[in-house]
């Protein structure tokens, strides 16, 4: 099945993911008023993971990962999103409006996933298994978290 929907063997279709950031959905949650969006279009060949970062109300960006983990759990980091890799890169201030955005291919991954293919991820995310964490110097393990889900295959961005 996975192979049909990035379009590997089958049907040749674009699909999505996406998730909304807030201070409640880290663990353990916190206060912060800020809160994001990432969205994720998989190429029609399966080979690139495009993507884009929105934040509101963000102070002192550090970085912003995709994670491995169910919802309630915390789990190691296997792509960069800010910055495009380490080490980390203050943005003073506050943060509102696209803070990334890029592609990430197999040789991207890393921990977990390095030296694996993106069909690996892929498979993360449409199980649920991923997430998106972006890291402040008040919150340095996450200040904001969203679960990855998928939505319907679709042609375009």
């Amino acid at each position: 099945m996975l192979d049909d929907a990035v379009g590997a063997k089958g049907g040749q279709q674009v699909l999505n993911f996406r998730t909304h950031l807030s201070g409640d959905q880290e663990v353990p949650a916190n206060a912060s008023k800020a809160t994001g969006q990432a969205i994720f279009q998989l190429s029609k060949d399966g080979t690139e993971l495009h993507y884009k970062l929105i934040v509101a109300n963000l102070d002192n960006v550090l970085m912003a990962h995709i994670h491995v983990a169910p919802a309630g759990d915390n789990g190691g980091v296997v792509a960069w999103l800010y910055p495009a890799g380490p080490p980390p890169n203050l943005i003073p201030g506050t943060t509102n409006g696209i803070l990334a955005q890029g592609t990430i291919t197999s040789a991207n991954l890393v921990g977990s996933l390095a030296g694996m293919d993106l069909s690996d991820l892929v498979a993360l995310m449409l199980n649920g298994n991923t997430y998106v964490n972006v890291h402040t110097q008040q919150y340095p393990g996450g200040e904001i978290r969203g679960q990855i889900w998928g939505n319907s295959p679709h042609n375009a961005w």
